[in-house]
């Protein structure tokens, strides 16, 4: 999988889709990347899949996906500050929900993060990534910081209440990439 999220794809190029780097201080060797892509101009890839539940209609959406970040213990704190900085994309543009999918690993992590499972328990194959069964997951943006703090999770701080000086968020290109919203 690691290999493959080295590749760029044609919707890397997308206009309205905002490519996420991590990168180590020292060297600025990139450690991590997450894509955001809204359903602005057309349906989300995984609406391509399946058919997400009525709540879910007409709303402000974005996918978040091809996440990669290196392994080990720096790799789960990249992949949080990844979360955290698309959290804060969704919030600063008014996103309804963000959505995931994800491989049994992954979608354990975005289920610990509290993100819900839109399909119930049911997983799917996906075209786009091999056809690997993933859940799909979701997260209110709207009710994210209420959900952290009403379930004491340990990163509420972090992805709430902390701003982090090492995440830096280009807000012209994020709204310049979502002008449809």
């Amino acid at each position: 999988m690691g290999e493959a999220l080295r590749r760029a794809e044609v919707d890397d190029h997308r206009d309205d889709v905002l490519i996420l780097i991590a990168e180590r201080k020292i060297d600025r060797r990139v450690v991590g990347s997450m894509r955001l892509q809204p359903n602005f101009s057309g349906p989300l890839r995984v609406e391509g899949e399946v058919e997400l539940p009525e709540v879910y209609k007409g709303r402000r959406l974005i996918e978040a996906m091809r996440l990669g970040v290196e392994n080990g213990t720096s790799g789960r704190m990249v992949m949080v500050a990844l979360v955290k900085a698309a959290y804060e994309i969704c919030h600063a543009c008014r996103m309804d929900f963000a959505l995931v999918a994800g491989r049994r690993s992954v979608a354990a992590i975005y289920r610990s993060m509290l993100f819900d499972d839109v399909l119930e328990g049911r997983t799917i194959p996906l075209s786009y990534a091999d056809h690997v069964q993933h859940s799909v997951l979701a997260m209110p943006i709207r009710d994210a910081d209420r959900r952290w703090r009403a379930a004491g999770h340990s990163l509420y701080d972090f992805m709430a209440r902390t701003e982090h000086p090492d995440i830096q968020i280009d807000y012209e290109r994020v709204f310049e990439a979502f002008e449809h919203a």
